[in-house]
């Protein structure tokens, strides 16, 4: 009996795997889909902030480019954090039953991360929100009063602030999954 326990554990681990290995790669799959998007939705706001008809202007939709960045950001960064949170697994857990070769390509990856990819949403985003500023500036001319600096100033700050934060916590529990060291052998039942 003992020996059909341990294959049918077996089975289930093999299971397992093959079911993260499965989520890693429709969770890659949901990144790019949630990058493509942004783009595609940044693009059609600065389109309607840039319209004007008649006397009634769109510009004030610019204002929620910085708002619909990061909230994909957000997507970006969860799908990218998961990703990462199932290479950890893999590497790490002493039952995970993957190839050595795996194992080995999980803490290379791990190791050698790209700076500069990890970078790029948040620089994406910085540039469209000083682009959305430059824009605001431009179509507001000769109109802005002091009631506007301050609208606009606090608006600029808080989406800076906010898309750099986001960058910062994003980094941070990159960092911790990264240096996470394997775990020791757990026993059934205990």
């Amino acid at each position: 009996m003992p020996a059909r326990n341990e294959s049918f554990t077996q089975d289930l681990q093999i299971e397992f795997l093959k079911a993260l290995h499965d989520e890693k790669t429709k969770a890659q799959g949901e990144r790019a889909t949630y990058v493509t998007s942004k783009f595609a939705f940044i693009t059609g706001l600065f389109g309607l902030g840039a319209l004007k008809i008649g006397e009634v202007s769109f510009g004030w939709l610019l204002y929620f480019i910085p708002l619909v960045a990061i909230g994909y950001d957000l997507y970006i960064r969860a799908t990218d954090l998961s990703i990462k949170k199932m290479g950890a697994f893999l590497r790490n857990h002493p039952l995970s039953a993957i190839s050595g070769i795996e194992k080995d390509w999980e803490v290379f990856a791990a190791q050698y991360r790209d700076k500069l990819a990890q970078f790029a949403t948040t620089l994406f985003t910085t540039f469209i929100v000083l682009a959305a500023a430059v824009y605001i500036l431009f179509q507001q001319g000769n109109n802005r009063t002091e009631a506007f600096w301050v609208v606009f100033m606090g608006w600029l700050i808080v989406s800076l602030t906010s898309n750099w934060a986001l960058w910062r916590s994003h980094r941070t529990q990159i960092k911790k999954l990264d240096e996470l060291k394997p775990e020791s052998p757990r026993r059934e039942g205990g």
